[in-house]
Order: C-alpha cells, then structure tokens, then sequence
C-alpha cells in the first residue's frame, strides 16, 4: 500500500475510534469522514462497510495495548494502568462489536485470540515478578477482572469514575497479597491521589 493510502488508513481509524467512543457506534460515518478529513470514497477504499471499520478499530488498539505492554515489561504501575486502560477498551469496544454480524466476529476474535493472549500473559508475567498477584491467578481470571471493570464503568449507582475506582479496589483486594498473606493495600500502589475517593 502507497504511503499516502496507508495515512489515509491511520486516520480514518484514528477518527473513527474518536467518534465512535463519543458518540456510540451508530454514528452516521459523514462524522468519521469528516473528522479525519477524507472523502466518501476514500472510506470505502478502505473499508467495505461500518462493521469492517469497527474490527479495524478494536484490532488497531489492541495492537497498540500489546506493543505498551511489551515495552513495560518489570514496571510495577503496570497492572494497574492495563486494567484501567483495557476497561475503558472494553467498555467502548462491546457496544461497537455488538453491532456486527456473529459469523464475522467469531472470525475476527479467531484472529486476533493469539496477540490478545500474548497480552495477557505479559501483563500476568509482569504482575506476578512484581509480587502483585497470586501465583494461580490465571489469564482468563485477568480477562474476567477486564471485562467484571468494564462493567463497572456503565454504572448507572455513582460516576464512572468513582464506579470504576470502587471496582477495580475490589479486584485488587481480592488478587493483590503480601508475602504473610495479608491483603495489602491498594493506595500502596496506586499514585498519590488516585481513587483517593474509596481509600476511606
């Protein structure tokens, strides 16, 4: 692919993960042409329909995860940045994946399950050399703490900040021990300030 189609590329996912995180995945498209500063034809160069931009988006950034994550390998804040990161992924990405057909979402998850997978193990590697979760703390519980945080950012009980605050101390109260066996704290690994609002 020329260079100027591969930028043409980059930005229209680039806009379409802005527009589609704002404003729901049944923005009409004009709003992604618009904001990546394409024309109509140049969407559909690249992409069939809304369902192909979509899965462009949702494989774009978990490339973009995967890549972050092998760069921060051994950093202690890690865990916590990847579950607030992918949390708010999955809590955009959901609603948009809902929105295609189940025959091509299978396909995709199919193809993407391996880089994923790679992610998880990575994040878990580096939790578990950091002392920060139990040795059976596996990656399909790390999925589930993902998606269980997710959730937790479409409460309609508080903000979804402060959801999201409370739930991930939970998860982390319920993963994270010290070496007596003691659940630590999560303010001890959390930046100052940080969801200072549930460390009462």
């Amino acid at each position: 692919m020329r260079a100027d189609a591969l930028e043409h590329r980059r930005r229209l996912i680039e806009a379409a993960a802005h527009v589609f995180a704002s404003h729901g995945p049944d923005t009409p498209l004009q709003a992604v042409i618009e904001e990546a500063g394409c024309g109509r034809g140049t969407l559909y160069r690249h992409f069939a329909d809304r369902a192909e931009l979509i899965m462009a988006v949702v494989e774009g950034e978990i490339e973009d995860a995967l890549q972050t994550i092998e760069t921060r390998a051994g950093d202690p804040a890690l865990l916590v940045d990847a579950l607030t990161c992918q949390s708010r992924a999955a809590s955009i990405h959901f609603p948009l994946l809902c929105t295609v057909d189940e025959d091509r979402i299978q396909a995709f998850a199919e193809r993407l399950r391996p880089r994923y997978e790679r992610m998880l193990d990575l994040l878990l590697e580096t939790a578990r050399g950091c002392g920060q979760v139990d040795e059976g703390f596996t990656p399909d519980m790390l999925y589930m703490a993902i998606e269980m945080l997710g959730a937790a950012r479409g409460s309609k009980a508080m903000p979804e900040d402060k959801a999201f605050a409370l739930a991930l101390r939970i998860v982390l109260d319920g993963v994270r021990q010290n070496p007596q066996g003691a659940h630590k704290s999560l303010s001890s690994f959390l930046k100052p300030g940080e969801c200072r609002e549930v460390d009462a």
